[in-house]
């Protein structure tokens, strides 16, 4: 039994070795495509695979259509032995209950076809030490509660079809859930700049799909303003939902991760 992560990634270049590392000790292998990165994502990943049990793929093409692209890296996965995959981001930390994710999901009994992760974002604060480069150091502070929509570790069975977002998947049967959960410690928006430009990019690879208008709203409305209103903006949309002059009294919790 071989448990694979797969990924999508672009222009990540700030946190994409701190996941790798973290990620190639969680499972057997690694398959992880490198969406058209600008920046120094690709060179990390060529350097990482030199070292670690991952593969680095080319996606050349723009639209964000993650649905079909992560199922073919689970194909992909599949076909080089894998019976689980676990599809992650460059910005997420996963993570199982005191053991490795692939020796957890080697328990789950095999009548089960997904596993649920709960996902909890963490957020950039005005208590956090400006000297740790490493975002997933840097950024202590995360939510109380996880966002309504977990994540999902998938066995790989006919028909898996992992949906946008990687937060579900089907199979041409009706999918059975494990009740044990993972975790994700996850870190969406780590400055302001960062927030700017992942704004933009997530907006243009939308705009380069036949989806409809609801999927990627949010990804759509603030490309829209970085776009029209420039980065200024966007900071104050930061500041405003996704940074926290006062970590305590915003009810958040100090989880540090240790990479």
């Amino acid at each position: 039994m071989s448990v694979f992560g797969i990924a999508m990634v672009r222009d990540e270049e700030d946190v994409i070795e701190d996941t790798v590392r973290h990620m190639a000790g969680q499972v057997d292998r690694l398959v992880i495509a490198d969406n058209l990165s600008s920046d120094n994502t690709r060179p990390i990943l060529d350097r990482l695979a030199t070292e670690l049990p991952l593969t680095v793929l080319d996606d050349p093409v723009v639209a964000y259509l993650q649905s079909s692209k992560m199922t073919a890296l689970a194909e992909t996965a599949a076909n080089a032995g894998a019976t689980w995959v676990v599809p992650f981001d460059a910005d997420e930390l996963w993570s199982a209950p005191g053991m490795r994710i692939a020796d957890f999901l080697r328990l789950v009994p095999g009548r089960f076809d997904l596993v649920n992760a709960d996902l909890y974002d963490h957020v950039a604060t005005a208590a956090d030490d400006p000297t740790i480069v490493t975002p997933m150091r840097r950024l202590q502070w995360r939510r109380a509660t996880p966002v309504p929509l977990p994540k999902v570790a998938c066995r790989v069975r006919q028909g898996l079809v992992i949906h946008q977002g990687n937060h579900g998947a089907s199979y041409d049967h009706e999918a059975r859930t494990f009740t044990d959960r993972l975790t994700v410690h996850h870190f969406p928006y780590r400055t302001r700049e960062q927030f700017a430009r992942k704004a933009r990019t997530g907006a243009r690879a939308y705009a380069a799909t036949d989806l409809p208008e609801s999927a990627g709203a949010h990804w759509r409305q603030y490309g829209a303003i970085a776009e029209g209103m420039g980065d200024e903006a966007c900071s104050q949309i930061f500041d405003e939902w996704f940074w926290s002059a006062d970590p305590v009294a915003d009810g958040l919790v100090h989880d540090p991760c240790l990479l």
